[in-house]
């Protein structure tokens, strides 16, 4: 497994686990909640007592540094089984506080980066499926803890950044997806709420399925409510959203005409001992809680499962199937 050749600094971290269980599927773009140089996170991330690494870091000038080879495990985002299948690329602040704003020579090199990451390792070679939550390949660190990170105006981006990254994969071409409807429903995992547009302060975390308000967008966000009978009704609102939290949220996360889309697996008959080692894979890969595991009993003696698994991004449904072709698991994969 190769690392980025257009690196201007290599400081090789000895916080990770060497090598990663899982081959490179996913990108986790963080924000260092600071405005450090290269020199100096990678002296932060060289320390052992401090615990945590990333595979890169980009400085507001844009430069990049590699502190973890890609064929290892950094230690980043809170989540075992997410940064043993993603790049962790830590990215600087021009802004501390706010919006928490990151310069726009970082951004192009976060680009130019995650393009590299695509075109050299093949389960990326489709490129970014943004989803807004753990099921896709671009990742947010506060998908797994309660965190912040990666700020609100990174995390704003990553829609803008799938799309970027996949444009320049494509040689120019741009993948349009749907427009938010008002009424939509936002099927929202781990997504930071906010009490006005221009609030800085979290006001907490949603996961659930949510309606947009309104279509009107103001500072980047839209208005949410819980209940259909709530859409446009003023005093209904529960909060203030991302706009692209709220398209990732909607029907734009199942891109179903596109080549990054999802992918459903369905095994109809699986022993409770087979069905174990699916769940237990499942729960590695942070797809239980959420929901994107779903089973029953087909028999009244309860020896034997139904699974559905979907929709998952196509590194999740790799790990999925071969584990059912080792266990001698028939599956399908559905529409």
């Amino acid at each position: 497994m190769s690392d980025c050749s257009f690196v201007d600094l290599t400081c090789i971290s000895p916080n990770c686990n060497r090598p990663r269980k899982y081959a490179v599927s996913k990108i986790t773009p963080h924000h260092m909640a600071g405005n450090l140089t290269l020199a100096q996170i990678a002296a932060i991330e060289a320390k052992p007592s401090r615990q945590m690494s990333s595979n890169y870091a980009i400085s507001s000038d844009g430069g990049i540094a590699l502190l973890c080879h890609e064929a290892d495990r950094s230690w980043c985002s809170s989540s075992p089984a997410n940064d043993h299948r993603a790049i962790t690329v830590e990215v600087a602040n021009d802004q501390i506080g706010g919006q928490w704003h990151v310069s726009d020579a970082a951004l192009e090199a976060l680009v130019k980066l995650c393009v590299d990451i695509c075109q050299r390792n093949p389960a990326l070679k489709n490129g970014l499926n943004y989803t807004g939550d753990a099921r896709g390949n671009l990742t947010k660190h506060s998908y797994f803890t309660s965190t912040a990170c990666p700020g609100p105006y990174l995390g704003g981006k990553f829609s803008w950044l799938a799309e970027e990254v996949n444009k320049r994969l494509a040689g120019g071409v741009t993948v349009v997806g749907d427009t938010l409807r008002v009424g939509m429903a936002l099927h929202l995992e781990r997504t930071n709420l906010y009490i006005a547009s221009a609030s800085l302060a979290i006001a907490g975390v949603r996961t659930g399925t949510y309606y947009l308000w309104s279509t009107e967008v103001v500072n980047g966000r839209v208005r949410i409510t819980n209940s259909t009978s709530n859409v446009g009704k003023y005093g209904k609102v529960t909060g203030w959203i991302s706009v692209d939290d709220a398209k990732a949220g909607a029907g734009l996360r199942d891109q179903t005409t596109d080549s990054r889309g999802l992918t459903k697996i369905v095994i109809d008959y699986a022993s409770n001992v087979q069905a174990m080692a699916v769940y237990n894979l499942a729960q590695q890969l942070d797809l239980v809680a959420p929901g994107y595991y779903r089973s029953r009993y087909i028999d009244a003696a309860k020896t034997a499962q139904y699974i559905e698994i979907g929709q998952i991004s196509a590194g999740d449904a790799e790990h999925v199937t071969t584990l059912c072709k080792k266990a001698a698991i028939e599956y399908k994969i559905a529409a």
